[in-house]
């Protein structure tokens, strides 16, 4: 009945029916308390007044008669005046008593009977005319006239008149008391009715209540029962239909929306989220226009996670690229160290040679002063030559020397690059730990990255200690190959004076001899530098071929993630 009305309007309608239903309810009350009235009113005025006038009336109409009575009676002039007076007035009394009960004929009875007084009285006046005219006289013998006519005449006209009034009284009195049992008749019923019409409006307001009651409640508990389930997390489960168009349907419609919306965004952020632990961070939102207002907030939140580890492993694949370049760069210039370490441990077997064959020939020069001093030219050009090819490898030294100095530079890069590699590391394993489940692989690759920074560090300050190592060897090697320069100008110089003085040729040869010793063991020890060198030089080109090999596995791991292009 009221299934496509609003609650408002339900509730007015149904007071208004209600309140309907009340005012039939006081208005038969008011219509059944006006007929009572009435019908009281009527019997009073008909029966009830009509009584007392029918009553007065025959009280009038008995004084008629005393009065008649008195003035044939009477034989004083004066008093049979007085009475006559009182005879009209009695007369014009009794008529107008009379008058105002034939107003209150109702009956046929009555009527009948009022007619029948009507008709008598004519004969009564006309008689009691004839007797006043003849007995009003102090005529003793009028008066006894008058009085037998009146006795006689009069009498029985007057009794049936009387017995009439009486008839006509009784009528009144039945009627007037078949009138009130009628209305008592009539009360009951209507109180009746009055009851039955309470009755029926209580329960039309009852059932009407009810049925509002039932009709909100029962929705209204439905609707408590799936949004306590809604609370919990249930957005799947159906809403309750509503047959209805109230509040209640359109709350229920509002329910129902919001909970397809949630359900909506969960499952977009499910997906997101997803897509990006399958490293899949190019991934976008399939039902954007889904988060308005606050939930605009989850997008925004889901959108920065997803560009902030985007800049993080393209920081991290760019980190690995420099790595990669540096590595091989680490590679080449260990490669070339190397292979001048060898270079140069030939160059000083060569010089080792060469020296023992000067001291060779030393010995030689002092077996025989003479074949020296023939020969002294020729060892002064040998002396020559020597000091060119000491000069060649001081050369050579520095040449080695600056080359340990920019390798000393690249390790300097190489310990800079595996300090930022770790520092990215240590931020990607933070921002792993931020994003919980979903950023454990790439905390993984975190650790992985920031155990091969250590690697690195731990790799590059080995070489630096032997590369330090080998140039301090070398700035040894150096100043001993100064100091065998030194010796080959004085033994050049001795060669020259050999010429000048044969007789201390004996003891300069032999302090050229011990002098050629000591710089064959600097010559040995300059070459076991060097071959410490090279040694030193292969191994940090194993480490950086290492470090090439664990930033190209970086790439590869880096790799793996699908990033949004700029």
């Amino acid at each position: 009945m009221f299934k496509d009305e609003k609650i408002e309007k339900k509730l007015t309608k149904s007071f208004v029916r209600v309140s309907l239903i009340t005012a039939i309810a006081a208005v038969v009350g008011l219509l059944a308390l006006i007929t009572v009235a009435n019908r009281y009113s009527y019997a009073l005025k008909n029966f009830g007044f009509a009584q007392g006038d029918i009553g007065k009336a025959m009280y009038e109409f008995a004084d008629v008669r005393s009065s008649l009575r008195a003035t044939i009676g009477y034989d004083d002039a004066d008093a049979i005046a007085a009475v006559v007076q009182q005879h009209e007035d009695a007369i014009a009394s009794f008529k107008e008593n009379f008058a105002a009960v034939e107003n209150t004929i109702v009956s046929d009875a009555g009527r009948e009977t009022y007619d029948e007084i009507v008709a008598e009285l004519d004969t009564y006046w006309e008689l009691d005319t004839r007797i006043m005219e003849l007995g009003a006289t102090t005529d003793r013998e009028k008066c006894k006239q008058a009085q037998d006519m009146a006795l006689t005449d009069l009498a029985s006209v007057y009794q049936s008149i009387n017995e009439n009034l009486d008839d006509l009284l009784e009528v009144k009195v039945t009627e007037g008391q078949s009138l009130s049992t009628t209305l008592t008749l009539l009360s009951i019923v209507l109180i009746l009715v009055i009851i039955v019409v309470i009755v029926a409006a209580l329960m039309t307001s009852m059932r009407i209540g009810k049925t509002i009651a039932v009709g909100i409640s029962e929705p209204l508990k439905q609707l408590g029962e799936r949004l306590k389930l809604f609370a919990a997390g249930d957005l799947t489960s159906p809403f309750p239909e509503m047959n209805t168009k109230d509040e209640i349907a359109e709350i229920v419609n509002d329910a129902t929306d919001m909970a397809n919306t949630l359900n909506a965004i969960i499952t977009d952020i499910e997906e997101v989220l997803g897509e990006m632990e399958g490293k899949n961070y190019a991934v976008q939102s399939s039902a954007h226009e889904k988060y308005t207002k606050d939930f605009e907030k989850l997008l925004q939140s889901m959108r920065a996670l997803r560009d902030q580890m985007t800049d993080t492993i393209r920081s991290i694949g760019e980190a690995s690229n420099q790595v990669s370049g540096g590595s091989i760069n680490l590679a080449e210039s260990a490669q070339s160290l190397a292979e001048g370490a060898t270079e140069q441990a030939g160059a000083v077997e060569e010089l080792q040679a060469t020296i023992m064959d000067i001291t060779t020939t030393m010995e030689k020069s002092a077996r025989s002063a003479e074949e020296s001093y023939r020969q002294a030219e020729s060892y002064a050009n040998e002396a020559d030559h020597t000091r060119e090819e000491m000069q060649t490898m001081v050369t050579a030294m520095e040449k080695i020397s600056e080359s340990s100095a920019k390798i000393g530079n690249i390790i300097s890069e190489i310990e800079s690059i595996a300090s930022q590699t770790n520092l990215l590391s240590l931020n990607a394993s933070i921002e792993a730990a931020r994003a919980g489940d979903a950023g454990r692989g790439f905390s993984v690759v975190a650790e992985e990255i920031r155990q091969l920074a250590e690697q690195s560090a731990k790799a590059v300050v080995d070489t630096r200690e032997l590369i330090e190592g080998s140039m301090r060897e070398i700035a040894e090697g150096s100043r001993a190959v100064e100091r065998a320069s030194s010796s080959i100008d004085n033994v050049v110089g001795g060669i020259k004076q050999i010429a000048e003085s044969s007789r201390n040729l004996s003891a300069m040869v032999i302090t050229q001899a011990e002098t050629m010793r000591q710089a064959e063991q600097g010559v040995s020890q300059i070459s076991e530098v060097v071959q410490s060198n090279s040694a030193a030089a292969q191994q940090s080109s194993a480490t950086s071929q290492e470090l090439s090999a664990q930033a190209a596995t970086l790439d590869e791991l880096v790799g793996q993630f699908v990033l949004k292009e700029d």
